[in-house]
């Protein structure tokens, strides 16, 4: 084996991480939603603020600084789909330490079910079924590798990511913010 398929595997498998417990996360916080049960769903929200610190922030940084080294050792910078992959990546890991974590962890430290625990929670899972979107356009983005003349590809992945930005990101934006 060589040094590029190592760091290869080495950035696929953080990836995995990050990106699994982050749809886990999603699911489990949709599942309170779904059954209106703000304890629950609160209760998710302060998992997610214990995880992001010990799992979803290391992940996500070592999955970039792994796929920096892969991309290097392999010759791809000139490539489209790594710059796009960079791009999705610097965005998801500026969503997540920048808005995700600090209302995750407000969420944590209140350590109850209040009304404005339950609007940040709320929020928080909005902004993270957008973030869960654009990680897996960022594996779709590295798996189809698109080129340039990718059209078709490259127009699917951006309708999906504007599609969801118009369910989840823009009507947060719309609602006043929680303090």
């Amino acid at each position: 084996m060589d040094w590029y398929t190592a760091f290869k595997f080495l950035h696929v498998s953080t990836a995995i991480i990050w990106i699994g417990g982050a749809f886990i996360m999603v699911m489990f916080g949709v599942k309170a939603m779904r059954a209106r049960n703000d304890a629950e769903m609160v209760a998710v929200v302060q998992q997610v603020g214990w995880a992001a610190e010990r799992i979803y922030t290391p992940a996500s940084i070592a999955t970039a600084l792994l796929g920096i080294v892969a991309a290097t050792l392999g010759g791809l910078w000139s490539a489209l789909w790594i710059s796009l992959g960079l791009v999705g990546m610097v965005i998801t890991i500026a969503l997540g330490v920048l808005a995700l974590t600090p209302r995750a962890k407000k969420v944590e430290a209140a350590g109850a079910v209040t009304a404005e625990t339950v609007a940040i929670s709320r929020e928080i899972l909005t902004l993270a079924k957008f973030d869960l979107v654009l990680l897996f356009v960022v594996v779709c983005d590295m798996v189809l590798k698109p080129a340039p003349s990718d059209y078709f590809t490259l127009a699917v992945m951006a309708l999906v990511l504007v599609v969801a930005a118009a369910l989840w990101v823009l009507p947060a934006l719309r609602r006043p913010a929680v303090a």
